[in-house]
């Protein structure tokens, strides 16, 4: 579950912002994709389109973009909506989007890169098939708007040194709590975590996926596994590595006779507590079968990001490039995990 990583791809936004520019005869060999924002709201805020591979676009997926463009609110408010994306290579894309309605969107900023609270986004992305030379027509409609806050947090305690060291006992119980916090970044309503009982199908029964008996829940959190270069992870059937996780089990206790098991119910609270659950799994996306979830025979030792998501697929995780910045760093979003060998000399539990 890669973040959508756009540090990369802002530098290119400063001149598709200013406007559309005719481009030069020797890049026409190569295919453009241009069409308009269809607005189902105001328009306020710039609007951010993305091309993505086929099995990455949001809001199934996430991955990295292969192309960017945007249209400022200066353009927007004149009645100017049209979009380009020129020298496109020929493939298949998935053409995804959002209108920053907040101002608080940052290409630059990897958990700040999508979209949140009030913002406009389509119901679906748009797949595209892009021949070579082709000027390809296509709009994007923003019609749904987005309710939830980004679910950002920070650990209570802060470890010590600035990392919290798990071990891959498993058997070992530890817990720590995390606390909903923007962190100053965010506008609009302050951050909660929106708890509900999940419910996929929409037919007002609970999930249980694993079938333990327990109501699964949103928000979801886990640790993520960074493998460094050596380390190596299961592999799908095109090579490509595959997520590898250890799940986290928010602490429902005090919150499930509100919910009283309806999944149309939710309570908005500051802080949870998570529990650690000591086994890692490898998620795989399979043509033909979609997610496939397999256990792991230990937790992976090494970095680990602590992700959280919520039902309307925004995330946020931790460290983050808020942690990292040069310039006024937030050492909140700059806690890292690390899981050691139980038998190491290393400190342990919660931070």
């Amino acid at each position: 579950m890669s973040s959508i990583s756009l540090r990369a791809l802002a530098v290119a936004l400063g001149a598709v912002l200013a406007g559309c520019s005719e481009p030069p005869t020797e890049l026409r060999r190569e295919a453009r994709v241009e069409g308009h924002v269809r607005l189902a709201g105001p328009a306020r805020g710039d609007a951010y389109l993305f091309l993505f591979a086929p099995d990455e676009a949001p809001p199934e997926k996430r991955g990295v973009p292969r192309h960017v463009a945007a249209v400022s609110e200066v353009r927007l408010a004149s009645g100017d909506a049209r979009f380009r994306f020129s020298e496109v290579g020929p493939d298949v894309y998935r053409l995804w989007g959002f209108l920053d309605a907040n101002g608080d969107a940052d290409l630059t900023v990897d958990v700040l890169a999508q979209p949140g609270a009030g913002d406009w986004v389509p119901e679906s992305s748009v797949e595209l098939n892009v021949q070579p030379g082709q000027v390809l027509p296509v709009d994007l409609g923003l019609s749904r708007r987005v309710k939830r806050p980004l679910p950002a947090f920070q650990v209570v305690d802060q470890a010590e040194g600035g990392v919290v060291e798990l071990t891959d006992s498993a058997t070992e119980i530890v817990s720590f709590t995390v606390k909903s916090e923007g962190s100053g970044v965010l506008r609009g309503d302050a951050p909660r975590f929106f708890v509900r009982l999940a419910d996929a199908e929409g037919d007002g029964t609970p999930d249980d996926v694993n079938g333990d008996g327990v109501f699964d829940l949103w928000p979801q959190f886990f640790l993520r596994f960074v493998p460094r270069p050596g380390q190596t992870v299961p592999l799908d059937n095109r090579g490509r590595p595959a997520q590898v996780i250890v799940p986290l089990l928010p602490n429902a206790t005090p919150f499930l006779a509100s919910l009283g098991g309806d999944a149309s119910r939710e309570v908005a609270v500051e802080s949870l507590q998570l529990f650690v659950i000591p086994s890692a799994q490898s998620i795989i996306e399979e043509p033909g079968k979609g997610r496939v979830v397999t256990t792991l025979g230990a937790v992976p030792v090494g970095e680990y990001e602590l992700w959280a998501l919520n039902d309307e697929g925004g995330f946020w995780f931790v460290p983050n490039g808020l942690g990292r910045r040069t310039v006024d760093p937030l050492p909140g979003q700059a806690l890292r995990f690390r899981v050691v060998h139980a038998s190491a000399d290393a400190g342990t539990g919660s931070p």
